[in-house]
């Protein structure tokens, strides 16, 4: 499945990257909100490819999607931005919902800024291409996968997964549960794990060429050319997992 989602990800950047700068001239903005109720605990699916996405954990009980959309205006009209609920569950975010009549060869993308504010407590997962992602004070599950993408998660509590290809990933993790996970897994893209003192659990590192460097103390377990074990604060519960190819890890307050 891996290698399914890069050979398509390769595929869809040379597609994208085709476009002429004629074409980018006839760029359009367009502009659109919208408000829909989701619960406290509830879950937001959102998937974009080129652009931003900042998602920001609120006190209120809806999800306020504030877009920027910007392509020609015949693929403005036939790519949607589709933003729809289950019930007050679940909210689905399509940044590139396409109308199944028309496809071109060309750039089928609507490059979209997304501005989404969610309930504090929402679990997240979140699909991208190249869109810089950044999640701000949300308490939940998370999961973020990108190719070239840049990934935040500021002050955020619960498990986290984050996958990419070439894109950073920084995570500033507020709270520390003890059974707390932390799965990471990149190819080049360079890690950075910021935790509170009262983290504890067992660190696992997977890399080609990749270092693994703490500020927190580790006790080594294992270590062979390419894995390391360890335990942070004394080990526990908690796991933290990292695999990269060449891609290096730095854990730190």
């Amino acid at each position: 499945m891996r290698k399914y989602f890069f050979a398509f990800a390769i595929c869809a950047l040379v597609a994208s990257s085709a476009v002429s700068a004629a074409q980018r001239w006839n760029d359009e903005t367009e502009n659109v909100t919208r408000t829909l109720k989701l619960d406290s605990g509830g879950k937001l699916v959102l998937k974009s490819f080129s652009g931003r996405v900042t998602i920001t954990g609120t006190d209120a009980a809806e999800v306020v999607v504030n877009a920027v959309r910007r392509a020609p205006r015949e693929r403005l009209n036939r790519i949607s931005l589709d933003v729809h609920s289950e019930g007050s569950t679940t909210v689905y975010i399509d940044a590139n919902h396409h109308d199944r009549s028309w496809y071109s060869w060309g750039n089928n993308v609507v490059d979209t800024d997304l501005e989404v504010k969610v309930p504090r407590k929402t679990s997240l997962d979140v699909t991208v291409f190249s869109a810089t992602v950044t999640v701000d004070a949300v308490e939940g599950s998370h999961k973020v996968h990108g190719f070239s993408s840049r990934l935040t998660l500021n002050d955020v509590t619960g498990p986290v997964r984050a996958h990419t290809f070439s894109g950073s990933v920084i995570i500033r993790q507020k709270n520390w549960e003890p059974n707390q996970q932390i799965d990471v897994d990149t190819f080049s893209g360079n890690v950075e794990l910021h935790v509170p003192e009262t983290a504890k659990g067992t660190v696992s590192f997977n890399s080609f060429s990749g270092h693994l460097n703490s500020e927190m103390p580790l006790t080594l377990r294992s270590t062979s050319r390419k894995n390391l074990r360890a335990e942070l604060g004394g080990g526990g519960d908690g796991r933290l997992s990292f695999k990269t190819f060449s891609g290096s890890v730095r854990i730190d307050r």
